[in-house]
């Protein structure tokens, strides 16, 4: 039987810190909703993994690291197993680096050892657990931010009912998959893992917040219990929102909207859960690869043009062009101390069900192949986890435009990744699951229900019987 163990630890950082995530800088005047790293661990008794949320734009691959370390020190879990991800929250801490906004090394060592220490209480509050998998859909919550324009070009968030735009050029994903832990005893769940994919770009502004996600989980807690675990893993949304460019109805962004996605994703989640019919017993399995990126190639007239902008005029928000000659000059930097940079593709198996991790904002249609190329029931992408290495776009992308293809160091990587990113993928899946394939196998015979009452159906059977027509 599994044993599992949820914790969290508080990340807010204290107002006046940088928030990263938009062109402009941001420094915070308070905080709306405390941040939060959230760990699950489980534990099959071969092997262990740890799970962790954590409320913050990206989670670099230094600070993954450094947790990673502390954590095994802590409570023994291999660092390698741990999978840490970003919900991609826009208004948390100065975690990185990216366009105008600055890291903060003291707040990085901050929330490194609170992962650490999230995970190893996790891990010391296991107890036996039934698991249950299920998925819904939530509806009218993520839209593809991308459009195919009359003229041929793709443009990113081309505005409102704007008469150009035929059609989004990508899709997005409305599945809500819930990995449910019940207590053997009394049947009731006790903690839970999300996973849905969308953007955390509602709440944005000058305070800190979780966005949608807090009320993820302040939804769950209030069904089950403020005791009640949740981690929740964001899905690939590097060419998905909540803002619908095809509805007149105003642009969904303020806390308003936060709250509404997170409850109807929480309502799906919760649909989810009841909907669940556990495993006795369960084993997990976890492989991993590395898929070597190259760094795109930067002409020369390319970086001559950056530098002759960037002596002309300052960097400054309202010059957008400014910040991205400015990114460019980053990357060809980059460039010079490494041509390629190692992403690590993490997949685990959870009885007949998988997550598997990407250090990037990945596009959505590439999630789906993963899928659709999959051999589980359940198959969950899980973007901006054990690393952060920009956007991961469509070749039809880069072809179309947009802002997520123009180089800095929020997309830095050849156009090629991502097809190598999904042959890595589906390849870790596959081998999981001829590995587990005897065990799958047996999995449905491991399914169990409480024993209901039938004192009430007895009793109606015995009437029944009574009235039974007599044969003379």
């Amino acid at each position: 039987m599994l044993t599992v163990g949820f914790a969290a630890r508080c990340i807010t950082p204290s107002p006046g810190k940088e928030m990263p995530g938009l062109f402009e800088r941001r420094f915070a005047r308070g905080i709306h909703d405390d941040l939060f790293v959230r760990s699950v661990v489980i534990d099959d008794e071969v092997s262990c993994v740890a799970f962790v949320q954590v409320d913050a734009i990206v989670v670099p691959e230094t600070l993954v690291a450094a947790a990673r370390r502390e954590a095994q020190r802590m409570c023994g879990i291999p660092g390698t197993n741990c999978f840490i991800a970003a919900t991609h929250t826009h208004s948390g801490g100065p975690i990185c680096s990216m366009l105008t906004t600055a890291e903060d090394p003291e707040y990085q060592n901050f929330v490194a050892q609170q992962i650490a220490a999230s995970i190893s209480e996790a891990f010391r509050l296991r107890q036996s657990a039934f698991l249950g998998i299920e998925s819904e859909l939530a509806h009218g919550v993520a839209f593809n931010r991308r459009f195919l324009m009359r003229d041929g070009s793709q443009i990113t968030h081309p505005g409102k009912m704007n008469p150009d735009a035929l059609a989004p050029a990508g899709p997005e994903d409305p599945r809500v998959t819930v990995f449910s832990f019940f207590d053997p005893e009394s049947w009731k769940p006790w903690g839970c893992i999300v996973n849905f994919a969308c953007h955390a770009t509602h709440v944005n502004g000058l305070y800190y917040s979780a966005d949608y996600v807090k009320w993820i989980v302040d939804t769950l807690k209030s069904v089950y219990g403020p005791e009640f675990g949740v981690v929740f893993l964001n899905g690939a949304c590097g060419d998905v929102t909540q803002v619908d460019n095809r509805s007149p109805r105003p642009i969904e962004m303020g806390v308003h909207w936060a709250e509404r996605s997170g409850r109807i994703v929480a309502g799906a989640a919760l649909q989810a859960i009841a909907r669940a019919t556990p495993y006795n017993d369960a084993s997990i399995g976890l492989r991993r690869g590395v898929v070597r990126a190259a760094l795109r190639k930067i002409s020369p007239q390319a970086l001559q043009e950056a530098r002759k902008l960037l002596a002309k005029h300052p960097v400054t928000p309202r010059d957008v062009d400014t910040i991205f000659a400015k990114e460019l000059l980053e990357v060809a930097k980059l460039r010079r101390k490494m041509s390629s940079r190692p992403l690590e593709i993490f997949a685990v198996r959870i009885a007949d069900a998988a997550l598997w991790g990407v250090p990037g904002e990945l596009f959505q249609s590439f999630a789906l192949t993963v899928r659709d190329q999959s051999p589980f029931l359940h198959t969950c992408c899980v973007e901006l986890a054990n690393g952060y290495n920009g956007y991961i776009c469509t070749p039809e992308a880069f072809e179309g435009g947009g802002y997520e293809v123009l180089t800095a160091r929020t997309s830095m990587l050849e156009p090629t990744v991502g097809s190598a990113v999904v042959k890595m993928a589906s390849r870790l899946l596959t081998d999981l699951f001829k590995q587990a394939k005897p065990e799958l196998e047996q999995l449905p015979q491991r399914r169990v229900w409480p024993t209901g009452d039938t004192s009430a159906l007895e009793g109606l059977q015995q009437l029944a019987s009574k009235n039974q027509p007599r044969n003379e």
